[in-house]
């Protein structure tokens, strides 16, 4: 053991470690530029796919626009019909004869104006959201066909941050493309509602109008024999009236009178039947008789005049009532259909909201777990490092330990030495003062050597005691890592636990949200049960992650969350700056060891 240290230093950062770090942080960065190359492909795809769904609800969307011309002109051929058929009904009313001209009038006039509102205002409403919606089809495809030129060209680009640019706004673009998609299906199902409900009412007056001209011709028919008997019976007054020349001129003027006015009170109303009277030539009484009556009749048909005008004014009153009710209905159900509209919109709204929050969340907790990751990680390799290096310190004091016990042994030898018998000299040397040189030459020797032993047994308990107290220091923070590791450990678990809850919030939020949709489609699509068959479901795109409070038409981007990268070197460092003074301690023990063996030596 003479001739050489009694230990080594320990050198903890060398440069195999360093290059070996340099390595490491090279393979993460490579493979974090792979990960995120991977999900951006994917999430390409993804966007693909929604384009690709998007033209399939503008191709059905544009079908159904199609199918509403066709029904829109369908109804407008019923109106023209109608149109006809009461115009022809009208001409067929004036040429059967001349009685109640002026009650066919009125009805070929009502009819025809209720018609021509009816046919005007179904015109009105057609027509409008036809001319709407091919505009609107034809931006949707205008927007689509400049997605896919846009995004095939920046596919061709290499430049990553382009791409993910573009990707926001077109994930923008896709928000407004899906709320206009979903506005076409809305105001499809609203033109359905409309054109069922017009056909309804087209039938119904179809078949009122029928009736009516059934009920209207029986009348016609009815009234021509009896027109015709009361022609007979007038024209035959008349002659006999000319025939009778004795009677006196002012009762001839009379009668004529009389007959005149009943002939065009009989032409207006509704004569009942009399039997033919024998003609008298010269008799007045019969004349009288005539004339009560014919007055009679006249009472008869003014009565049954003034009970069909009453009867007519009540049919023209609850049709009219009707027509009202209806429209107040229709006014109604489209009031109903706007707050519902509204309602559905403040709810879906509410919802994103929820689910940002929620996105927000657990997008903290991730990051809040990953922190902790690395923190955990880093304390970890701090205690792997104060463990490196507690190690040759505890080798060292082993050592030093040996190292004492020897040189004790050692004292403890010199100390029970005793000076040699005088029968052990050299012969020829028996002076006295020979004698006497030699024992205080080795006592002083002794002394000497004594003296040098204790002080390095000094030396040694100072860097014992030294070694001691860096260790029970080194003990304590270890204990104090460790608790934090603990803790760290705990609050990752617990964050773990808090976002597998707020996992489960948001898929029962989804669920939830899922469910009321499917049945306001239900409410809000009242000719689901029709032959014409149900609508094409809505669009449901891809979730984008939008910022905490925006509304639709705000800026809509994707957020990447960049990979932590440990950087073990900052660790060391940080660990060799809490612990500076193993390195000066163990310099002063070697020190104080290398002088102890030079004196020792000497």
């Amino acid at each position: 053991m003479e001739g050489k240290g009694p230990y080594h230093i320990y050198d903890p950062g060398g440069g195999e470690a360093k290059a070996r770090e340099a390595r490491e942080e090279g393979s993460r960065v490579g493979g974090s530029s792979y990960r995120l190359l991977l999900e951006e492909n994917s999430v390409l795809r993804e966007r693909m796919k929604g384009l690709k769904s998007l033209g399939d609800l503008l191709e059905e969307s544009q079908w159904e626009a199609s199918k509403l011309r066709q029904r829109v002109e369908e109804l407008v051929r019923d109106n023209e019909a109608l149109k006809s058929s009461t115009s022809s009904f009208a001409t067929s009313l004036c040429m059967g004869g001349p009685v109640q001209t002026e009650t066919q009038g009125m009805v070929s006039e009502m009819g025809l104006s209720e018609f021509e509102v009816v046919n005007m205002e179904q015109k009105t409403s057609d027509t409008l959201p036809v001319r709407q919606l091919p505009q609107e089809n034809q931006e949707l495809t205008s927007q689509l066909q400049r997605l896919e030129s846009s995004f095939s060209i920046f596919a061709e680009a290499s430049n990553p941050n382009q791409l993910l640019a573009h990707l926001g706004r077109m994930a923008v673009e896709f928000h407004h493309l899906s709320s206009k998609v979903q506005k076409n299906e809305q105001r499809t199902s609203l033109l359905q509602t409309l054109c069922e409900q017009l056909r309804h009412e087209n039938s119904e007056l179809r078949k009122k109008m029928e009736e009516d001209l059934q009920y209207r011709n029986g009348d016609v028919e009815l009234l021509r024999p009896e027109n015709l008997k009361l022609k007979e019976q007038v024209t035959g007054a008349g002659e006999t009236a000319a025939e009778s020349e004795g009677q006196p001129e002012a009762k001839e003027d009379v009668v004529e009178e009389e007959t005149a006015s009943v002939r065009s009170k009989m032409e207006v109303g509704t004569p009942q039947k009399m039997e033919k009277a024998p003609a008298k030539p010269c008799d007045p009484e019969a004349y009288e008789k005539k004339i009560k009556l014919l007055e009679k009749q006249r009472k008869d048909v003014l009565d049954v005049n003034k009970q069909w005008d009453a009867q007519w004014n009540s049919m023209k009153s609850q049709f009219e009532q009707k027509i009202t009710d209806l429209r107040q209905r229709l006014a109604d159900s489209q009031k109903a259909v706007q707050e519902l509209e509204a309602e559905r919109e403040q709810r879906q709204r509410d919802y994103d909201k929820k689910l940002l929050l929620a996105k927000s969340k657990i997008e903290n907790v991730q990051g809040e777990k990953e922190c902790l990751n690395s923190e955990t990680t880093e304390l970890k390799q701090k205690i792997r490092y104060l463990q490196d290096q507690l190690l040759p310190l505890s080798k060292q004091r082993e050592y030093q330990e040996k190292e004492i016990q020897r040189l004790n042994r050692a004292l403890e030898k010199a100390l029970n030495l005793h000076p040699p018998p005088s029968s052990q000299q050299p012969p020829g040397q028996g002076t006295s003062g020979n004698h006497d040189d030699m024992p205080s030459n080795l006592r002083q020797e002794l002394l000497t050597q004594i003296t040098v032993l204790k002080e390095q047994v000094k030396i040694f308990e100072e860097d014992f005691r030294k070694e001691r107290s860096d260790r029970e220091r080194m003990n304590e923070e270890k204990e104090d890592l460790r608790r934090q590791v603990e803790r760290l450990q705990g609050q990752v678990t617990n964050l773990t636990n808090q976002a597998q809850r707020e996992r489960c919030k948001l898929e029962r939020l989804q669920m939830q949200h899922h469910k009321q949709g499917q049945q306001e489609r239900r409410t809000s699509d009242p000719s689901s049960g029709t032959t014409n068959g149900p609508l094409s479901p809505p669009y449901y795109g891809p979730f984008m992650q939008v910022a905490p409070g925006g509304g639709p038409g705000q800026d809509v981007r994707t957020i990447h969350h960049q990979p932590r990268i440990l950087n073990i070197a900052a660790a060391a460092d940080s660990v060799a700056q809490t612990e500076p003074k193993l390195f000066p301690l163990l310099l002063s023990i070697d020190q104080s060891t290398a002088t102890a063996f030079g004196r020792r030596e000497r």
